[in-house]
């Protein structure tokens, strides 16, 4: 199998915890997301708790934080883990980035583009290379630190930089500048096979690079539980959020399901927050194309099928209308599952 990491998610006292108890169970990285904390914070705790594990943000939130501001925030939690950290950048939608955070919103992708480029210049900066700063349409970077260049010379921190990305122009920039790609956990195998891989292998060719030096980190929706029909259902109601946004159309496509999109969004319009409702609309056959639910014995074979098509794979449970109960209850049943495959 590739390497394995898993999302998790806790009040800050309880993280350290479960991140020990991840590690102990053998899974390769831990994977901490931005929602109502930040990434970072939890990045650190994550860090000091263990010992061997790769700890990762998916997503760091990437616009309304300055890029130089970031790299700092990276380079410190690089150097605490002792070089086990990754830094994972999304986007964001407009609509979060505009009206939560109060930033302006331009094209994505060629932002995103420059925005690990500056990242990169300023930890050029630290470590005393000479023309480090960064000229770009969106942003500028020209003086990237506070001591001069040098505060880390000789250093041999590297900080590797994944991208989420899903269209065509996020995954060319992604290609040309950073280290991987964080693939969305809404998913199928047939949209990876024939949507997501042929995406990377272009955009790398434009760039003229070697796949080899780039990692597809792919997302997985997992549901696990005893009773294999409760799992079932926790993936439906997720499965129904996602499915409401026509971005993720296409992943319905890869199987023919294209007609989902609009169907699960006359439900959510007319039953908002109804998850029976909005559970009954999603199809048995969904859960197996777009979700890994059922039973521990199910899952690990399900994820065993389809280790070959990512370099890694980062799992996270259902959160859409889940109670904490049955969130942390999912978490703890995937832990279990997953300590035999890592």
């Amino acid at each position: 199998m590739t390497s394995l990491g898993i999302t998790i998610n806790a009040p800050l006292d309880e993280l350290p915890a479960l991140a020990q108890r991840a590690e102990a169970g053998g899974v390769d990285a831990l994977w901490v997301a931005e929602t109502d904390r930040t990434a970072i914070i939890q990045a650190v705790v994550v860090a000091q708790a263990t010992e061997r594990v790769q700890v990762g943000t998916n997503i760091s939130l990437a616009f309304p934080v300055a890029p130089a501001a970031q790299a700092m925030l990276a380079w410190d939690v690089g150097e605490l883990s002792g070089g086990r950290f990754t830094m994972g950048l999304g986007s964001q939608v407009k609509r979060i980035i505009t009206d939560r955070f109060g930033v302006e919103f331009s094209p994505a992708a060629a932002r995103m583009r420059e925005y690990v480029q500056a990242m990169r210049s300023t930890w050029a900066f630290h470590r005393g290379e000479p023309d480090a700063a960064f000229e770009g349409e969106h942003y500028h970077v020209r003086h990237p630190g506070v001591t001069g260049g040098g505060a880390a010379a000789g250093s041999e921190l590297e900080i590797p930089v994944y991208v989420a990305a899903v269209g065509p122009l996020m995954v060319a920039g992604a290609a040309a500048v950073a280290d991987g790609i964080l693939g969305h956990p809404f998913t199928s195998d047939r949209y990876i096979e024939h949507v997501v891989q042929p995406r990377i292998a272009e955009g790398l060719e434009a760039a003229d690079r070697d796949r080899a030096d780039f990692k597809l980190a792919q997302g997985a929706m997992i549901a696990v539980s005893e009773d294999g029909t409760q799992a079932r259902e926790w993936a439906k109601q997720q499965i129904a959020f996602y499915g409401t946004t026509p971005n993720y159309k296409g992943v319905f496509e890869s199987y023919g399901d294209g007609h989902l999109t609009d169907e699960l969004r006359a439900v959510f319009k007319a039953d908002r927050g109804n998850v029976d409702a909005l559970r009954a609309a999603v199809p048995e056959s969904a859960v197996d194309r777009y979700a890994v639910a059922g039973t521990p014995d199910e899952v690990a074979d399900q994820l065993a099928s389809m280790s070959h098509l990512a370099d890694h794979w980062v799992v996270g449970g259902p959160w859409y209308l889940m109670t904490p109960e049955e969130a942390e209850a999912n978490l703890i049943a995937t832990l279990d599952t997953l300590a035999p495959l890592a």
